[in-house]
């Protein structure tokens, strides 16, 4: 398959699952890259490759 034909949404999902895929082999998969706290499961089961927490993401909960 070829990167160019995919849209960049497309590209940059492909490249958060790899980065998700490297924290999972490196033991930080589940925690917040921005505080180290730990992402809820609900939060991943939903974005595996989630890299932060709701509270921590720009318009998330706990900035309104």
């Amino acid at each position: 398959f070829v990167m160019s034909a995919l849209s960049a949404q497309a590209r940059q999902v492909i490249v958060e699952i790899e980065s998700a895929l490297d924290r999972l082999g490196d033991g930080t998969y589940g925690y917040s890259v921005h505080s180290g706290l730990p992402i809820v499961k609900e939060r991943l089961r939903a974005i595996p490759w989630a890299t932060l927490r709701v509270d921590e993401k720009a318009g998330g909960i706990g900035r309104r």
